[in-house]
């Protein structure tokens, strides 16, 4: 699947002024990370795509293991996709900075993904 490259929250541009297309595993690890940032409802054309972070992750008390899922079962939506390997979570108690890393297995091998 072709895929627009983002870098800094911004379309990629070569040099001639095109935008950059990636395939493979860089597209895959690239629509992951675009599919895990979009918030539910925040999507114009179809309000009911993107994570449920404000309802039901950002929540308190946040709990990571719900949270692990709900991102594991957005990451299973994207078709390249086969599963999932090992799965990070961690929340910082003071901050309350929730930290979510995955091993995606995917047709093109495996993906670290990262929040």
């Amino acid at each position: 699947m072709r895929t627009l490259f983002f870098e800094d929250s911004e379309f990629k541009l070569s040099s001639t002024g095109n935008f950059v297309i990636i395939n493979g595993k860089e597209g895959l690890a690239e629509r992951l990370d675009q599919r895990l940032k979009l918030f539910r409802g925040k999507y114009f054309m179809d309000i009911t795509k993107g994570v449920p972070y404000l309802e039901d992750i950002l929540i308190k008390p946040i709990d990571p293991g719900l949270a692990a899922s709900i991102l594991n079962a957005e990451i299973l939506k994207e078709p390249d996709v086969i599963g999932i390997g090992a799965v990070s979570t961690d929340l910082e108690g003071d901050t309350r900075i929730f930290k979510y890393s995955a091993t995606v297995k995917s047709v093109f091998g495996d993906v670290e993904v990262s929040l």
